[in-house]
């Protein structure tokens, strides 16, 4: 009896400790299921705050870049415009230094032109003068008044005075007037054209 009381004893402590170990076996099941519930989670939010790291940083490294584009460009842009700028300064005197250069020239074959004709008028000057001191009785010795005498002498045509200082007036070219008499006259006493501008010429003989 008592034999049989310690194997019915011996059955509910092996099926205590069966219960028991399954009991156990469950909660570690359980345990381990949400300790790789929480690996899983952790790592979830892991690679999402890496890549919300990756991607803030990222952002900010684009901004930084296209600020310093945005610098460079804008640098860039000022320098074509100043650039630009000189381009259109150096077109701008270029032309005008052609224009000038063309003004000159004209200038230049204006002048030789009128050069080339005072010494053709003064030429012929000289030539009359050393024929009136030739032939004094022709030239000098009759009335002063007569203006033909007076232009061949080549005295002034205004005040009759004789002279080595004459002026030449533009654009006619004639040699006609003493310095004196040139100020106060505006038209030419030969042909009437009126003076532009005038030349002092020294007449010697």
């Amino acid at each position: 009896m008592e034999e049989l009381y310690m194997n019915n004893n011996n059955l509910q402590t092996q099926k205590d400790f069966s219960h028991q170990q399954s009991f156990l076996d469950a909660l570690m099941e359980k345990e381990r299921q949400e300790i790789d519930q929480f690996i899983r989670t952790q790592s979830e939010r892991l690679r999402y705050a890496l890549r919300e790291q990756r991607r803030q940083e990222t952002e900010t490294l684009l901004r930084q870049m296209e600020a310093k584009a945005l610098v460079l460009m804008t640098r860039k842009e000022e320098e074509m415009s100043r650039a630009l700028s000189k381009n259109v300064e150096l077109e701008d005197l270029l032309r005008r230094m052609e224009a000038e250069n063309q003004t000159w020239q004209r200038m230049a074959r204006e002048n030789e032109a009128t050069v080339a004709t005072l010494s053709s008028t003064l030429e012929q000057v000289k030539e009359r003068a050393v024929t009136c001191h030739d032939d004094e009785g022709s030239c000098c010795g009759g009335d002063d008044s007569v203006p033909g005498k007076r232009m061949m002498s080549g005295s002034c045509l205004n005040c009759g005075s004789n002279g080595e200082t004459r002026v030449l007036f533009l654009p006619c070219r004639h040699l006609c007037c003493c310095t004196e008499c040139e100020a106060g006259l505006v038209l030419c006493p030969i042909c009437s054209t009126p003076k532009k501008n005038r030349i002092e010429a020294i007449i010697t003989f």
